[in-house]
C-alpha cells in the first residue's frame, strides 16, 4: 500500500487556490482595460446596503468589483493602464469601472449620502443629542431603557416623550451599548455613511479625493470673480478681447465724437451736435441784439 506524501494533499488544495486566484486576476485585468476610468472606493465598515444601493442607481453607467485586496493589486499592477493606482489601495477596497469621468463618480459618491445607527464602541465625532418631543414608545420597558441611556424621558399622555434636549454621547467620548439602543428605539441615525472614493485614474493620471472634492458654489463665485478681474483689466489697458470689444469700441467712439464736438470738426457722429450748438448760440446771440436796440431807441 502506498503511503502519501505528508503535505500532498495540502498542496493540492494550495494549488487549486492559487490557480482560482490567478484566473479571478486574469479576469479583472480584462475588465479593468475595458474602462476609461477606474477608480477606487474604501468600504471599511461599509453597509453592504449602501453598496447596493449605489450599484443599482448606477447600473449601465458603472460597474462595481467588490475583491480581496490582494486580488485587486495585482490586477490593477497587471494593467496597462491603471497600474499607478495600485499604490492607492491601503483599506478594504471596491473597484468601480465606469465610462464617468472621475469627478462625475465623486460626485454622485458624495451626494448620495445615507443616515445610519450608532455603534456599540464608536467614538462620537460630535455631541449626540436627543431633542426634546414625543416619541411612538408606549409606556414600559423602553422607558427604563431610555432612561438608562441619559435621556430624560417621562410618560405623558399615554406615550414616552423625551423632556427636554439630552446629550447621549459628547464628542470624543465612546458610545454605549445602552445608548445605542436607546436610539435605535427612537430611530435616530446620527451618522452619515456614504462610499469613499479614494482616487480614480483616468488617461494615465490619478486624481485623488482632495482634488476632486470641489465646492461647486464656490467654484462658480471663484470663476465669477476671475472673469470680471480680468474685464476690468483688459479694459483698462485697452487690450481688446471678444468680452470687452464692445465696450472698448463705445468708449473709443465716444471719445472721438468730443473731441470733433470740441475742436469744431465737422464728421457724421458730430454734425447734427454742432449744428444744434450754433442754433443755440445764434438764437442767444440774436435775442442779445434785440434786448440792445431796445435800449438804444428807448
Amino acid at each position: 500500500m502506498t503511503r502519501k506524501k505528508p503535505g500532498q494533499k495540502a498542496g493540492k488544495r494550495t494549488s487549486a487556490a492559487i490557480s482560482k486566484k490567478e484566473a479571478q486576476v486574469k479576469q479583472l485585468v480584462q475588465q479593468i482595460e475595458n474602462k476609461p476610468v477606474i477608480a477606487a472606493v474604501d468600504v471599511r465598515g461599509l453597509p453592504d446596503r449602501l453598496l447596493q444601493a449605489a450599484r443599482k442607481k448606477l447600473r449601465g453607467k458603472a460597474d462595481f468589483v467588490v475583491a480581496k485586496n490582494s486580488v485587486i493589486k495585482k490586477a490593477l499592477e497587471g494593467s496597462k493602464k491603471a497600474s499607478i493606482l495600485s499604490a492607492e489601495i491601503k483599506s478594504p477596497t471596491a473597484l468601480v469601472l465606469s465610462d464617468m469621468t472621475p469627478y462625475e463618480l465623486f460626485s454622485f459618491f458624495k451626494k448620495n449620502k445615507s443616515n445610519v445607527a450608532a455603534k456599540p464602541g464608536q467614538f462620537a465625532p460630535f455631541d449626540i443629542i436627543v431633542h426634546e418631543g414625543e416619541t411612538d414608545l408606549p409606556p414600559g420597558p423602553a422607558l427604563s431603557e431610555l432612561k438608562s441611556a441619559g435621556i430624560n424621558a417621562q410618560i405623558k399622555g399615554g406615550k414616552i416623550v423625551v423632556a427636554k434636549d439630552s446629550i447621549v454621547a459628547k464628542s470624543g467620548a465612546k458610545i454605549s451599548d445602552a445608548v445605542c439602543k436607546a436610539l435605535s428605539k427612537l430611530n435616530v441615525f446620527p451618522f452619515e455613511a456614504r462610499l469613499n472614493m479614494v482616487a480614480a485614474v483616468e488617461g494615465g493620471k490619478v486624481y485623488g479625493a482632495t482634488v476632486l472634492d470641489i465646492d461647486e458654489a464656490q467654484l462658480f463665485a471663484d470663476l465669477q470673480s476671475c472673469l470680471a478681474q480680468s474685464f476690468n483689466v483688459s479694459y483698462n489697458c485697452s487690450y481688446p478681447t471678444s468680452q470687452n470689444i464692445d465696450a472698448l469700441l463705445k468708449d473709443a467712439f465716444s471719445q472721438g465724437r468730443n473731441l470733433a464736438i470740441n475742436g469744431g470738426v465737422y464728421s457724421d457722429a458730430s454734425a447734427e451736435l454742432l449744428l444744434t450748438q450754433a442754433v443755440l448760440l445764434g438764437e442767444t446771440l440774436g435775442s442779445k441784439v434785440g434786448t440792445l436796440e431796445n435800449k438804444t431807441q428807448a
